[in-house]
């Protein structure tokens, strides 16, 4: 049971801080402290880049991802939210509403709206007792100071334009293709789908991607090309199982392992476990709507945006690395939907994914009636995928 000392009128405290930035200076300080807080508690909750995650300490949920406390911001630090019993609507989303819930717990037993609640003057008192503080201390300088001017570094150095000496430039990259690439067309991706991705054969045979479709992958300004995945133009032998020229010899099989006999290519030095291909295009969606869409090529990314679906992002296969997984803790996702193919690899994507990311993530399976995404028309998308993603994403909405 946790001991607070009683106030001598029930809201002395809070009149006494009713003014915004001393409660802001209250709540940095808390959140200076947020870990002792948390043993103070006895409170178990999983780290992240950006939040406290876990099981929500207030209603005494079990759902592992519910609750979410937001340590780090331009402006605003310990944001938290229920997803189960919106329980910051009762307490406020500040640390101090967080604060005020937990006690309320403990000390109450607050399970449910309607239930007795600790005061807000005496969670106040409580949080200066526990940081050995008062009125007068707030005034001061703390760590937040060093923390405040951290973060604003940050944000104006984001604001600035990022000079690169890597990669080339989009209009250089479409003058070397090809545009549209049949073999895509021919599959029924529309010409426009595939001029927006600047989708095309390389047909200069002194290239490393000579007889592919080339796919850019681009930074995330959508300028300059980081790298390129080149499908090849010929589908897999029979006899070696390797993609080439129909007209040709199969390899040798000591030379059947090469690069330029695999389907997919990746372009030398392109570090494809650091990027999502279409998260140029994908991220002020994924940030709007709190979902992101998994897909292992980038053909499913085309045929959902041809479909309306503009949140989605392929892996370049079945796994997602963990440099993939940082970009998506960058994105303001809440909810995943892993839409992999509808094959044995895919299944075992789905499950190993779902395992990764559920502590960090509402992680939602979804799969593809046909063999993946890109083989479904536009209406099964619209009937089949459509209702399920916008189920998801109504799910998360704040």
């Amino acid at each position: 049971m946790i001991t607070m000392a009683k106030t001598e009128t029930p809201n002395s405290v809070a009149n006494d801080f009713l003014d915004q930035s001393q409660l802001h200076a209250l709540s940095e300080k808390v959140m200076d402290r947020f870990e002792d807080l948390l043993d103070h508690f006895g409170i178990e909750l999983a780290y992240s880049s950006k939040k406290y995650y876990g099981c929500c300490p207030i209603h005494g949920g079990d759902k592992h991802n519910a609750f979410n406390l937001f340590h780090d911001g331009d402006t605003y630090r310990g944001n938290w939210r229920c997803f189960t019993m919106q329980c910051e609507s009762h307490f406020k989303s500040s640390v101090i509403g967080f604060v005020r819930g937990v006690l309320s717990r403990k000390e109450k037993g607050w399970e449910n709206p309607g239930d007795e609640t600790i005061s807000f003057a005496d969670t106040i008192k409580f949080l200066l007792d526990f940081l050995k503080t008062d009125k007068e201390d707030l005034l001061q300088k703390t760590s937040s100071d060093k923390h405040k001017f951290i973060t604003q570094t940050k944000y104006i150095k984001s604001q600035q334009p990022v000079k690169t000496n890597r990669g080339v430039e989009r209009g250089t990259i479409r003058k070397a293709l090809t545009i549209p690439a049949s073999y895509y067309t021919n599959r029924g991706y529309t010409t426009k789908i595939l001029d927006d991705y600047d989708v095309g054969v390389c047909t200069n045979p002194k290239k490393p991607m000579f007889n592919r479709v080339v796919v850019p992958i681009y930074d995330t300004d959508y300028k300059f090309m980081v790298g390129c995945t080149g499908r090849s133009i010929f589908e897999q032998c029979p006899k070696c199982h390797r993609w080439h020229n129909p007209s040709d010899n199969c390899p040798d099989d000591k030379y059947k392992n090469l690069p330029e006999y695999a389907k997919w290519r990746h372009s030398q030095g392109f570090a494809g476990e650091s990027y999502l291909y279409n998260f140029w295009q994908a991220k002020k969606h994924i940030l709007d709507s709190k979902v992101a869409i998994l897909v292992e090529s980038p053909g499913n990314v085309w045929r959902l945006e041809e479909a309306g679906i503009h949140n989605s992002v392929a892996m370049f296969g079945v796994d997602l690395s963990d440099g993939q997984q940082v970009l998506l803790d960058t994105s303001g996702a809440l909810a995943i939907i892993v839409l992999t193919d509808n094959d044995e690899a895919g299944n075992i994507a789905r499950e190993t994914i779902r395992k990764k990311c559920e502590r960090m993530y509402y992680v939602h399976c979804i799969k593809p009636t046909a063999n993946d995404v890109g083989d479904m028309t536009i209406d099964q998308i619209n009937t089949q995928i459509q209702p399920l993603i916008q189920k998801v994403i109504e799910s998360v909405k704040i």
